[in-house]
């Protein structure tokens, strides 16, 4: 045999090992694929907790609890909404109640009790333009509708209490007591603006 053809030749990776070397080139580019899978659903989860925490109307730091200074309101059940239009003016009545029942801005829901008012004392809520009836203090507690005193989409406002029931406790979220009758007191609330519906 001649020389040329005992020399061995160049190898040749078999099969197998450029079959391995691609398949770990493959492995090194998918492996950071599941990572960024996983941050994005994370984050569309994320997004939709937030979004369905939202909607029903959980309680955080606007409106939820309200504080002292500014207690929050809540609205009126679409359910009440034809009993608590008794107790709005008349004139302005048809609209709030319209506009309730539409879902389009809900009425507030509030209370009135003794607290240490003398019974028959009176008060009537200023909320924007709106002015409420006169209300007799009597010794159980009754429940009022009102509308909001700002547009619904602020988020606060403030109502005006009048009247000479000094002591009596207007039932908001906490309660807050009227002290500063006769004459007239400012109540700063926040809520949160959401849909009734």
């Amino acid at each position: 045999m001649s020389d040329s053809a005992q020399t061995p030749m160049a190898k040749k990776p078999p099969p197998a090992a450029a079959s391995k070397s691609s398949t770990s080139a493959v492995r090194s580019t998918s492996r950071g694929r599941p990572a960024v899978v996983a941050a994005i659903g994370g984050l569309l989860i994320a997004a939709a907790v937030g979004l369905v925490l939202m909607k029903s109307d959980i309680s955080f730091t606007l409106g939820g609890s309200g504080s002292s200074a500014q207690p929050s309101v809540s609205f009126v059940a679409k359910s009440d909404i034809s009993q608590a239009a008794a107790t709005l003016t008349p004139a302005a009545a048809g609209a709030l109640v319209d506009d309730a029942e539409r879902c389009k801005i809900p009425l507030v829901s509030m209370t009135i009790s003794k607290g240490t008012a003398p019974v028959g004392a009176i008060i009537r809520i200023r909320a924007g333009s709106y002015v409420s009836p006169y209300f007799t203090v009597t010794e159980g507690m009754q429940r009022i509708a009102m509308p909001y005193p700002a547009p619904y989409g602020s988020g606060a406002g403030t109502y005006i209490v009048e009247g000479n029931a000094n002591g009596a406790i207007l039932g908001l979220t906490p309660t807050k007591s009227l002290l500063e009758l006769p004459g007239t007191q400012n109540i700063p609330v926040v809520w949160r603006p959401v849909s009734p519906c």
